[in-house]
């Protein structure tokens, strides 16, 4: 449930802290104070689509932020995702921000937490859903129904569209292959060609793991084994041979150490300095056994370094063709390998594919027929349930019918689903978005909601001005559904009806304002008297009599039978 709503530099809104109670709140105004702004803020946090035109002119960015005390009915389903973020709930609140730059760019978080936009989106949706006129516009499209039908069904058909997914999957993978294998015998002889010239190719190069490495070492030494010899060669001498000006390094180092050897019988603080020297001499017979060894190991030869040049263009040429280094040269010879023997025994391949084909094509059907067997009685019961609600908002006329169509298997089944209507009684039934008007959808989205409603987790619903195109007794009926719904679900609705707003158990009314030359949207909370002045000028305008203020105050005290009975 969303417990506070706090925006910043949102269009017309400089700043906005709301507490907002469980229950019905109703939202109110002129046209043009704000409201659908209110709601684009909320959008943000649902991870709706962001435009820089948000941010209010002057301000560098625009925040949104959402504080939501976590349902018991929606819990694991948000810790579940959560989780996998590796996003911490503490004190079981989740709160949604969104920060818009005035260049576009937006940053999502979840308790503090950077985030995708995909993801709040997906924490969102667990958290508000909004409705309005263009879900009006969505009862239009008979892609739609299906979706509709299955939010209805709800666990169980989400189980059986999972097991048909899953077997439809793995159709979809073999029928994809046996469409790659069949292929023309010259087109098989061609590929094959291509690939047993890859395969000798590479084989022949008979490629090992980090080859290339140790060549470009070997070409870095024979290239410079020259330079080589003679610096290692000059160390050779001085430790070992010396010269005519001088002994060698060793034969030096050996006299030194005698000497303080003989010294230590004097003092005995000199054996630390004979224990270094000692050391010296144990180096220096490293360092000359190990130029000795390098001198005669070290290899200046021109052929060798041509054989390791030529070796290196060889693996520069594969890896231009195959692969950027070994491993992906002997990856890709190994595709080709399987490529190659599929080819050789094609026709025994084929067979095996389409007999898995085959295989799943019948699993598909058995799981598609569990599916739309499922829907089919689904369907019955969101019929009934539909022509109840449609009684209640003055519709008991109107027949609903969602009529299916098989199809072929698709990934969401083997269905078609569209939602037929019949506005009178004896008239033929024709598909909704033909025959329907703008307030007849209106309240035939209204009562779809309900009726999802009704095993819906997610704790918080927005209406965006439903009961536009309806007046009179079906706005009253309207009004009392939606006030029915938020006797289980946290309710906003932004409305200029009345009706809609005298049932509201909170009254938020936005206004706008000039100073010192910039627009001001505000929101407060109204008291009841305040409320009643917001309801008279709903019902009259703004020349507020003492009658419609008598209306309004009528209106609030009334509590309608129909309602008080659900």
């Amino acid at each position: 449930m969303l417990r506070t709503l706090y925006v910043q530099n949102i269009a017309l809104i400089e700043r906005l802290e709301l507490d907002i109670h469980p229950g019905f709140t109703a939202l109110t105004g002129e046209t043009g104070a704000g409201k659908s702004i209110l709601l684009d803020a909320v959008g943000l946090l649902l991870g709706f689509r962001a435009s820089a035109e948000l941010v209010r002119s002057g301000a560098t960015k625009a925040i949104v932020q959402g504080v939501f005390d976590i349902e018991e009915a929606s819990a694991s389903s948000i810790r579940l995702l959560c989780a996998k973020e590796g996003i911490e709930l503490e004190e079981e609140q989740l709160v949604l921000t969104r920060e818009l730059l005035s260049g576009g760019k937006t940053t999502a978080r979840v308790n503090g937490r950077i985030v995708t936009v995909q993801f709040l989106r997906e924490v969102g949706r667990l958290c508000i859903h909004q409705h309005g006129q263009h879900d009006s516009i969505a009862l239009m499209r008979k892609e739609e129904h299906l979706s509709l039908l299955d939010a209805y069904g709800g666990e169980d058909v989400l189980a059986a569209k999972l097991e048909y997914r899953d077997v439809y999957n793995t159709y979809n993978d073999y029928f994809k292959q046996l469409q790659k294998m069949e292929i023309s015998q010259r087109e098989r002889a061609q590929q094959l060609d291509l690939l047993l010239f890859q395969k000798n190719e590479i084989a022949s190069a008979d490629l090992k793991s980090g080859e290339e490495e140790a060549l470009r070492d070997e070409q870095i030494k024979l290239q410079h084994s020259e330079k080589l010899r003679t610096i290692v060669d000059e160390v050779y001498q001085k430790l070992y041979e010396g010269d005519a000006r001088s002994s060698a390094i060793a034969d030096e180092v050996y006299r030194l150490s005698h000497n303080v050897a003989n010294a230590v019988h004097y003092d005995t603080g000199l054996t630390e300095l004979h224990d270094y020297l000692q050391t010296a001499q144990v180096n220096l017979a490293e360092a000359i056994e190990f130029s000795r060894h390098y001198l005669s190991s070290i290899d200046s030869d021109p052929l060798r370094l041509q054989f390791v040049e030529d070796r290196l263009m060889t693996l520069m040429h594969l890896f231009r063709k195959y692969g950027e280094n070994t491993e992906d040269v002997l990856a890709f010879y190994a595709e080709i390998d399987r490529e190659c023997d599929q080819l050789v025994h094609h026709d025994e391949t084929l067979a095996a594919l389409q007999a898995k084909v085959d295989q799943f094509a019948k699993k598909v059907e058995e799981s598609g027929k569990r599916l739309s067997d499922l829907r089919l009685h689904v369907a019955h019961n969101l019929e009934q349930a539909l022509a109840k609600e449609l009684g209640f908002l003055l519709m008991p006329k109107v027949q609903l019918h969602l009529q299916f169509i098989q199809t072929k298997p698709t990934a969401s089944g083997m269905d078609d689903v569209e939602i037929m209507m019949s506005a009178n009684q004896g008239e033929a039934l024709k598909p909704l978005a033909k025959i329907a008007s703008g307030g007849e959808l209106s309240r035939v989205m209204l009562a779809i909601v309900h009726v999802l409603s009704e095993c819906s987790p997610v704790p918080t619903l927005i209406f965006d001005e439903i009961d536009t195109g309806i007046s009179g007794r079906a706005a009253q009926a309207v009004a009392e559904r939606i006030a029915h719904i938020a006797q289980k679900h946290q309710v906003l609705t932004v409305t200029h009806m009345a009706q809609m707003a005298s049932l509201a158990t909170h009254h938020l009314a936005i206004s706008k304002e000039m100073d010192d030359g910039r627009t001001f949207t505000h929101v407060k909370q109204l008291t009841f008297q305040e409320r009643v002045d917001e309801i008279a000028k709903m019902i009259g305008g703004e020349n507020v009599t003492e009658t419609t203020r008598n209306q309004a105050k009528e209106m609030l005290s009334w509590n309608p039978p129909a309602l008080a009975s659900k």
